[in-house]
Formats: C-alpha cells, sequence, structure tokens
C-alpha cells in the first residue's frame, strides 16, 4: 500500500477532555430503578471440532487484510476469532477497557456491561459471537487477557464490543449521486467514516466479507476483529448502507434494543436493487434502536424508484414511525435531485436536530458544513463537465474528512469498483491512500460456483 508523509502538527483532543465527555453520556445513559434483562443464554457450540481454515480465510490484498468467511453462523464466527484472536483481544481492549473515553474501570464494568443487557440478539447472532470467543479461546488460551480489563475475556466483553457504535459516539459523512451527474448514469457513493477511536482502531481495520448463507445475501465490510455487524457495507447486488450518528440528548433508556451496526447488517443481507424504502423500512421498524441515527442506503435500482435514501432513525415516542425517508427533493439543492448527503444531522426531522445553549440559541456544531460541502465540490465538478467518478469523489470525502476519519470509501455500485483508503491516528486518509479492491470478484463467487 502507498504510504504518505503525515502531518506533524495535528489537533489532539485532551485525554481527560474525551474522558469527561464518556462520563457524562454513560451516566446519563443509566437510568436508575430501570430493570436490567436477564442474562441472554448462549447455546452450546457443536461437538464436534471446528476447522477455521475450512470457514475462513485471512489474505492480503493491495496490502489491505481480507477476512472471508463462509458457512453456518458458529463456524464462520468460530474461523474468524481464531484467525484474528489477538486482534479480537487489542480491540476489546481498545474500546471497552483502556480506551481514552472511558474515564475509570469501574464505568465499563458497572455501567457498560449491564447496559449492554438491554440488547437483543438473534440466534445466529449469538452463535457467531460465541464462534468468535470459542475461537480466539482455541488460538490463544489463557493469553486472552485484554490488560485494560486485567481478567480473562469473556463472552459478555464481546457483546459489549459489538454494541459499542450504541454506546459510543461517532461522526461520519456520506453521499451519493447517479443519473446526469456521474459517469455512465451508474450510482456512486462516497463515505468518510469518522471515529474516536484509539490507535488500535486505526492499526486493526480489515475488509470483511460474509460469504452467503442460505435465504442471506453475500456482503462486504470495512470493519476490525471481533465486530459482526456492518459500518461501511456494499451486498453482492451493488447495495451500499453507511451508518451515521446524530448528535441529540439521550432519551431515558428501555430494553429489547438492536445494535445499530446489525440493524445495517440486517438490510445488507435482504436488500436488493429496486425499491429502496420498501425493503429497508421493515428491516428498521421492526429493531428499536437506542439512540439517534442517520443511515445512507443506495443502490443501482432498475424500477425507476429512487437510488439512494437517508433514514432519520430513533426510538423516539413522540414520531409514528421509527424511521422517517429523506428524499432527494426533501432537501433544496440544485443538482436535480440526483445527489443526496447524510452527517450528524437529521434535515427532514429539522426540528429535532437543533440542539439548543442553556440560553436558548441554537448550537451550531463545528461540524455542519459538511453536507453543504459535499455538494458544493460535486456541483463544481459536474458543471466543469467532470461527471462524478472515482475521482470526484474521492475530492468530495476529502474536502470533509477529519482529523478522526478512519477509513474513507469510494464506490460505483453497479460495477461493484470498490476504493478503500485507510486512516492513520489523528491523520485521515489522502489521495495517496486508495486502492481498488475487488468485492465484485468476492461476492459473485457463489453465483458462479
Amino acid at each position: 500500500m502507498n504510504t504518505r508523509n503525515k502531518r506533524k502538527h495535528v489537533f489532539r483532543p485532551s485525554p481527560r477532555a474525551h474522558a469527561r465527555r464518556l462520563s457524562v453520556i454513560l451516566a446519563l445513559a443509566v437510568c436508575p430503578g430501570c430493570a436490567l434483562l436477564s442474562e441472554v443464554s448462549v447455546k452450546a457450540p457443536p461437538a464436534e471440532t471446528a476447522d477455521a481454515t475450512a470457514h475462513g480465510a485471512l489474505t492480503l490484498v493491495e496490502g489491505v487484510r481480507v477476512l472471508t468467511l463462509r458457512g453456518e453462523p458458529y463456524r464462520r464466527g468460530f474461523a474468524h476469532g481464531s484467525l484474528l484472536a489477538q486482534g479480537v483481544v487489542d480491540m476489546v481492549d481498545a474500546v471497552c477497557g483502556s480506551n481514552l473515553l472511558i474515564a475509570e474501570h469501574a464505568n465499563y464494568e458497572k455501567i457498560v456491561l449491564p447496559l449492554v443487557k438491554r440488547f437483543v440478539w438473534t440466534p445466529d447472532e449469538e452463535a457467531e459471537l460465541r464462534g468468535i470467543y470459542d475461537g480466539v479461546i482455541d488460538r490463544l488460551g489463557d493469553k486472552a487477557v485484554p490488560p485494560g480489563l486485567g481478567r480473562p475475556l469473556t463472552p459478555d466483553d464481546l457483546k459489549a464490543y459489538n454494541t459499542a457504535g450504541d454506546w459510543y459516539r461517532h461522526a461520519c459523512s456520506s453521499f451519493a449521486a447517479w443519473g446526469t451527474l456521474t459517469a455512465q448514469q451508474h450510482v456512486w457513493v462516497g463515505r468518510n467514516f469518522d471515529f474516536p477511536a484509539t490507535k488500535a482502531f486505526f492499526a486493526h481495520q480489515l475488509i470483511l466479507v460474509h460469504r452467503r448463507m442460505p435465504g442471506k445475501k453475500a456482503w462486504a465490510t470495512v470493519s476490525a476483529p471481533g465486530l459482526i455487524g456492518c459500518i461501511t457495507g456494499i451486498n453482492e447486488h451493488g447495495v451500499f448502507v453507511a451508518v451515521h450518528d446524530v448528535f441529540l440528548p439521550l432519551r431515558p433508556l428501555g430494553n429489547a434494543y438492536v445494535p445499530r451496526l446489525l440493524v445495517l447488517r440486517r438490510m445488507m443481507e435482504t436488500c436488493a436493487p429496486r425499491n429502496l424504502e420498501e425493503q429497508a423500512l421493515p428491516v428498521l421498524t421492526a429493531c428499536t434502536p437506542m439512540f439517534d441515527n442517520n443511515i445512507l442506503l443506495a443502490a443501482p435500482v432498475t424500477d425507476g424508484t429512487t437510488p439512494a435514501l437517508v433514514f432519520e432513525y430513533n426510538n423516539d415516542p413522540a414520531k409514528p414511525s421509527y424511521a422517517t425517508v429523506r428524499r432527494p427533493e426533501d432537501v433544496a439543492n440544485e443538482l436535480n435531485r440526483q445527489m443526496i448527503t447524510c452527517t450528524n444531522r437529521y434535515r427532514k426531522r429539522e426540528r429535532d436536530s437543533v440542539v439548543r445553549t442553556t440560553a436558548g440559541a441554537p448550537l451550531v456544531g463545528a461540524t455542519a458544513y459538511r453536507s453543504e460541502l459535499m455538494f458544493n465540490v460535486v456541483k463544481a465538478k459536474t458543471r466543469r463537465g467532470q461527471p462524478v467518478d472515482f475521482t470526484v469523489g474521492r475530492k468530495a470525502m476529502g474536502a470533509v474528512r477529519v482529523p478522526l476519519t478512519v477509513h474513507t470509501v469510494v464506490a460505483d455500485l453497479n460495477t461493484l469498483e470498490f476504493w478503500y483508503a485507510p486512516g492513520e491516528f489523528m491523520a485521515p486518509p489522502g489521495p495517496r491512500d486508495f486502492v481498488k479492491i475487488p468485492v465484485k470478484d468476492w461476492l459473485r463467487q457463489d453465483a458462479e460456483e
């Protein structure tokens, strides 16, 4: 992979400020007097020994680690845990054990772990997580000890790590463009994943490829060891999804939440390139999200419906549905309704997005500029006769990158051409970091066999 010289002087947020921020979030998240769900039982793994090499392969493609998984959930989980055992321990430690955003060890043991009991999992998800745990233990034995936790890894730690996208805030930017704005009138997407992670997340990120399971489509995501959900995903039909947080005050907590990254996974496993609203809404309304989300969903649709939508998604009891569909025409722009952007603000639920100061004045986030900036980059390029392609997509996402951009993706959804650029800690991806990843070959392999 190409490397670059990093800027020597970058903004480094105070670890103490990070700790204070999460302490506030966790304190608000705990609802005194609310009963916790009882421990969810995990089915025992199959009696026969699982073989990691039969159900998973770890390769290096253009300098990027790629983990390919196949088979039943437990077996692909076992392969995942065995092939990335130390990475799983490192990531659990980074997010749950020694991360700067956790002010004290007690915050994790006394607040986060009980919070995890408010989430529910399907039998397949339970089996896959148990497989990861067993694979890690099979490989590392009594060395599977996250240093920050100071005790052996447990299945509950893996669940906590897989819900970190819910109790651990993140940012992100993305767009989709199509029609006369794009090369060959294909559907193009760009995506920055912005996450206040530690160095471990940058060092361990990889491409995770899930081969087909019965009734579920093949899909791939930019991920990290031990995660089973979807962060930035594409499936075998070119359906693309990306997660974004929305920064609103927390509501009192309930129970039976579905981890947001697993909601995206369910969309990846089921959605085809046709009426996206019709397919996505049943998935979203069947899952209760803990916090506020924006979800970009795009695909090379062939039925005349809109090829990209944003779902403004939360569990606000004042809303008639968990999800409000934002279409290109809902936000004024000069690009003929052929582009849509997604950041950390609700645009259709506009009133919900206005967070105010104690004096009552609107509080405008430092990153509120990103939607207009992505529009402006595309508008400037297309008016000069440059249709949206990889180069324009890269420039649009480069314009809105931040020091905590973990990765950037640009993709042509019609062809499944997929460019990926990893960042480094406090230094976002640059133009020379992009590599082209052959996801089409991997995702459509099942259809050819």
